[in-house]
């Protein structure tokens, strides 16, 4: 399995925890964005109703919007109901560091 079909297979993997009318928090990283697609593939659809995100950079808002998923500003409303993020590394005892990428 390469790489990107690893980042597809565990946003698709996220995905499964996402329920109607949460509040979701997405990452950023080439695997979040994996997850901000198919949230947004999935309202398109209508198999997921309700959801509304926020983003923790300026890029995944910006690719939110583009796939149709509709954010709310951090700090404002009820908390998170999940958040979804790669990790940048695993330690061997599954410890996750995020942040490599800058």
């Amino acid at each position: 399995m390469t790489p990107d079909m690893m980042k597809i297979s565990a946003a698709v993997r996220a995905l499964a925890f996402v329920e109607p009318g949460m509040r979701l928090g997405l990452g950023t990283g080439s695997t979040a964005n994996q997850v901000v697609a198919a949230v947004g593939a999935r309202l398109r659809s209508g198999a997921l109703a309700d959801v509304v995100a926020v983003a923790t950079s300026a890029a995944t808002s910006d690719l939110a919007r583009s796939h149709g998923v509709p954010l709310v500003e951090a700090g404002t409303g009820p908390r998170l109901d999940l958040t979804i993020d790669g990790a940048d590394e695993i330690s061997p005892a599954l410890d996750l560091i995020k942040g490599l990428g800058g």
